[in-house]
């Protein structure tokens, strides 16, 4: 692994631990055994740093969501097929998600063009696949990305809510999947009934 590598990681583990807020780039430096200079000289600062990550969750998230969309032959099969998957690519890449999942529901300026930008090409996708599949997708007027929030607020809850405590345990995820494909597939009401 490369010195920015390093770094980008060192980052993101403290960030997933503890806040962006909370960590300085003396921080950052020392637990990654290099000069702050060195923060600086590949990512200009803690901000360009925390972009960078958001970035490559942004990317993870589009390319599973695309592919699990890509191909599913029906509504239920792009449920049985996204929830499980992007789990698992959470899990593999824990510290990117954590983050871009708290960030993605912050309102920090420095971020608001990436986020702007994942939910436009989510829903873009989406929109392309709901056509495809004939899903009939409900009109949100006036709320951009409702429906990506609360879709991703489904799967993610654990992350959002306990910091991914329940992520490690291969039982409780698997019976988390399958509770988020049928409330997603039946809706809550249906889950219960």
């Amino acid at each position: 692994m490369n010195k920015k590598e390093h770094i980008l990681k060192t980052a993101a583990r403290l960030f997933a631990m503890r806040t962006f807020d909370t960590v300085g780039i003396r921080d950052i430096a020392r637990e990654a055994d290099v000069n702050s200079a060195m923060v600086s000289y590949y990512f200009g600062s803690k901000t360009g740093l925390l972009r960078e990550i958001f970035s490559r969750f942004s990317n993870l998230f589009l390319s599973e969501a695309k592919r699990c969309m890509n191909r599913s032959l029906n509504p239920h099969e792009l449920i049985k097929n996204f929830v499980p998957t992007v789990l698992e690519n959470a899990r593999s890449n824990r510290d990117l998600y954590l983050i871009g999942l708290r960030e993605l529901n912050h309102d920090s300026e420095e971020l608001q063009d990436l986020r702007d930008e994942i939910i436009s090409e989510s829903l873009e996708n989406y929109k392309e696949n709901f056509e495809r599949l004939g899903i009939n997708r409900p009109r949100l007027d006036g709320i951009p990305g409702l429906g990506f929030t609360v879709i991703i607020g489904a799967v993610f809850s654990d992350y959002l809510l306990g910091g991914g405590s329940c992520i490690d345990d291969e039982k409780m995820v698997g019976e988390y999947a399958d509770a988020i494909v049928e409330i997603l597939q039946k809706g809550l009401t249906g889950y219960w009934a």
